[in-house]
């Protein structure tokens, strides 16, 4: 019988709120335990502001809920606040705790999870041939599953989703309302009487086979060197066998993705280790539930086929992270699987079944689809450990939605915004009080298709959390499609310098609003002086920025066409560096003499060839003299290329470059690479070898930024440097400009919540928003 609550026992009853990713997470079967653990009555529910809780019992076990309810919460949940309001007690004789029925407040502040990988004890139940879910794709239960690609709008609930259209199975339903159960409001909650089902056909839908285990049939199909489509959480993949180098090579011909590397998904940490050197804290990333793929060194002597991943000594590993994969990976056969992004190159990923069907036609042989709609494209997340911390490349599945604060001082002064970052790797941001919630990434606006999937992201974003942006944030490039877009609209704008955003998305991070000293290192970003920026030491706060120093501005024959063509960016970079294009450096960038001298005239006649300060284009120049990387397949392969070559550290002196003060231009601090060019020349007749050339670069190249940072803070008494960029991706060169900065006495300040590329640029250009309108 329960304990009778009286007045001599010091009741106290309190309503709690509680705000953060609270919902889907199993939160409310956890308090309902710890209530009825601590013999306390009251009750709790979902709203679109987060949980409410009543509570009331004696103090000493009140208190000991408070406690618990942050130290036992779920796994998946992330308490931001809790507030406690004292109310009369009621005296309770027969105390009970319940759970109410979700409320729609209208106004979305509270947090939904992200999609989660499978558990532990699901995965379990999958392999358990007793199980009533043996080898079920779909199971799921309050701590994992998905969560964000299948909902619609807060408050998290089986209405609001795509699986409302699954009636459960009284089974089913008796685990949803049971709040003792692992999947008690388990809003994806479903089993093979009643949840998605699997189907295989060919392209145009015709079935493939008649056989229950559509699993197994398609693990034929892979065995047998066929290229599968997927469906999955997010979109589909475009699975092959990694080991076979044909097949690999059909899906890269028939995809247009000709030497960008392949990621790998593996059946397990110890399938990666056979595969990978994994350092302690890149395992570490592979097992945390957003399950990302992460670039790891791979190992020599490896069955991956070298067209996975050529020119390079990472691979993109990650482990299963749906009961599909995990069902797939358990056969023998194939132990790991090329599980690509199912688009032609940089087209947003597919998710419909009739949409893949249409669009992947021509590329897969098999087709793996099921029932339950996806909501949103949502691409596979991507993260390097980079000097021992964890770096994303791409912040998507499994961290989106969830919230990246502004820095307090803004917290509740801005109006609602909408930032729509940059061109490249686009994603947008919505801020509004204190949370800034980043899109998933969106690739690059190229065209139509990538608009449309932009403004369907926001759409969709917009819905779930019910912001309606009063200011518009766009980067200062007039020709990007996202600056186009915002102009468009009806809101008040605000225009955001390209690298000042990337600074203030890294200073926003650690809460930070004072001025720092900023290095902006991308390929490209539109100067207020009108050239392209992209090698860049800042003076930067959130409201504003000066520019203290760059790298000396070298031609860009053929403006874009020397990006595609990094034979090019090296031709204008020797030029500005006084060099003599011999016979012997034409042949090295494979270029006739007629080329060379329509190139030196449209440089001398200023046609067509923009000036850029880019550190990417630096890299670019230099990997074309000495790797011969004259073309790209895709964007940044020629600097990534180049670091791949040289070591994973290094105790060189490096290269020199000129740090020079320019009169003409307000004393700006130039860091001209002239003398490293000299050198580069003077190791390439010695028959130096690329590695160590590569070494000396990027030594040489984090030492002149270091001497650019100890000049800027001589002049303004700064000690703390901003890294930020899409160069700061380069393990190396992050190494070593870190560790020469703390060094000389600076504090350093990198990215871990948002990219340093430009899929981090919207969160910048939402905190410079906040801090220009407060």
């Amino acid at each position: 019988m329960a304990q009778s609550i009286t007045n001599t026992d010091h009741t106290r009853r309190l309503s709690l709120r509680v705000r953060g990713v609270v919902q889907g997470v199993g939160f409310r079967p956890t308090v309902f335990r710890l209530a009825t653990e601590e013999n306390l009555g009251g009750f709790i529910g979902n709203d679109s502001d987060g949980v409410f809780i009543e509570i009331e019992g004696p103090a000493p076990r009140v208190e000991s809920f408070l406690i618990r309810l942050r130290s036992e919460a779920p796994p998946l949940a992330r308490i931001e606040s809790v507030e406690a309001t004292e109310l009369t007690p009621h005296y309770l004789t027969d105390p009970s705790f319940r759970i109410e029925h979700s409320h729609d407040l209208g106004l979305a502040t509270t947090g939904i999870p992200a999609d989660a990988a499978t558990c532990n004890d699901c995965v379990r139940e999958l392999f358990d041939q007793q199980d009533r879910r043996y080898r079920y794709p779909f199971l799921n239960c309050t701590n994992c599953g998905p969560r964000y690609t299948i909902t619609r709008h807060i408050p998290y609930d089986r209405p609001q989703t795509s699986m409302s259209v699954f009636k459960m199975c009284l089974a089913c339903q008796r685990e949803y309302d049971s709040p003792v159960d692992r999947r008690f409001h388990a809003q994806p909650n479903a089993c093979p009487a009643c949840g998605p089902s699997l189907s295989l056909v060919d392209a145009a839908n015709n079935p493939l086979s008649s056989d229950s285990d559509l699993v197994a049939t398609l693990i034929e199909h892979l065995v047998a060197g066929k290229i599968a489509a997927i469906k999955g959480l997010g979109g589909f993949h475009l699975a092959v066998d990694p080991t076979n180098e044909q097949a690999v090579a059909v899906l890269r011909t028939r995809k247009h993705r000709y030497g960008k590397p392949l990621a790998i998904m593996v059946r397990s940490l110890e399938h990666a280790r056979s595969l990978a050197h994994l350092t302690a804290e890149e395992e570490a990333q592979l097992m945390r539930v957003e399950r990302p793929i992460v670039l790891a060194r791979m190992r020599e002597g490896t069955k991956i086929a070298a067209n996975v991943a050529p020119n390079l000594p990472w691979l993109g590993i990650f482990l299963p992270y749906t009961p599909l994969h995990h069902l797939l990976l358990a056969d023998d056969r194939l132990p790991a699987l090329v599980m690509t992004s199912a688009n032609l190159s940089e087209a947003p990923i597919a998710i419909d079944n009739d949409e893949a069907r249409a669009r992947l036609g021509e590329i897969a042989d098999v087709f793996l689809l099921h029932n339950r709609e996806i909501l949103q494209r949502c691409d596979d997340s991507v993260l390097a450990v980079v000097d021992g911390a964890p770096q994303l490349i791409r912040r998507a599945r499994g961290f989106v939605p969830f919230s990246i604060a502004l820095p307090g001082t803004l917290q509740f002064d801005a109006p609602p915004l909408l930032a729509v970052g940059g061109h490249l790797k686009n994603v947008f941001t919505l801020a509004r009080g204190k949370h800034a919630f980043q899109s998933q990434h969106l690739g690059d606006l190229e065209n139509l298709t990538g608009l449309n999937f932009f403004e369907e992201a926001l759409a969709h974003l917009r819905a779930v959390f019910d912001i309606n942006p009063e200011i518009i944030v766009h980067d200062l490039h007039p020709g990007y499609l996202s600056t186009e877009w915002a102009l468009e609209q009806a809101q008040p704008k605000i225009a955001v310098q390209h690298h000042h955003a990337h600074i203030a998305a890294c200073i926003a991070e650690h809460g930070v609003t004072d001025s720092v000293i900023g290095l902006a290192l991308d390929g490209t970003g539109y100067g207020t002086d009108g050239a392209v920026w992209g090698g860049e030491l800042l003076i930067a706060s959130l409201k504003d920025f000066t520019r203290h120093a760059h790298i000396a501005y070298a031609p860009m024959p053929g403006s874009a066409a020397a990006i595609r063509e990094p034979n090019r960016m090296a031709l204008g970079s020797l030029l500005a560096a006084g060099i003599e294009l011999t016979p012997k450096i034409l042949e090295r960038l494979n270029l006739t003499e007629k080329q060379a001298i329509v190139m030196r005239q449209m440089v001398e006649r200023k046609i067509n060839t923009p000036q850029t300060s880019s550190c990417g284009r630096l890299f670019d120049a230099v990997a074309a003299l000495v790797l011969s990387r004259h073309t790209v397949d895709y964007e940044a392969q020629a600097a990534v290329e180049l670091e791949g070559c040289a070591d994973e550290d290094t105790n060189e002196t490096g290269y020199s470059f000129d740090l020079i003060e320019d009169a003409d231009a307000n004393h700006l601090l130039q860091i001209n690479p002239s003398p490293m060019w000299r050198a580069i020349l003077a190791d390439l007749e010695s028959a130096t070898a690329p590695k160590q050339i590569s070494n000396r670069f990027h030594a040489g190249l984090a030492r002149a930024w270091t001497r650019a940072a100890l000049h800027a803070r001589a002049q303004t008494g700064l000690t703390t440097v901003a890294l930020s960029g899409g160069v700061f991706h380069n393990r190396l060169l992050s190494k070593l400009l870190r560790r020469n900065l703390e060094a000389e006495g600076f504090r350093v300040l990198t990215h871990s919540q948002v990219s340093p590329g430009d899929g981090g640029l919207s969160y910048g250009q939402a905190a410079i928003a906040a801090a220009k309108l407060k």
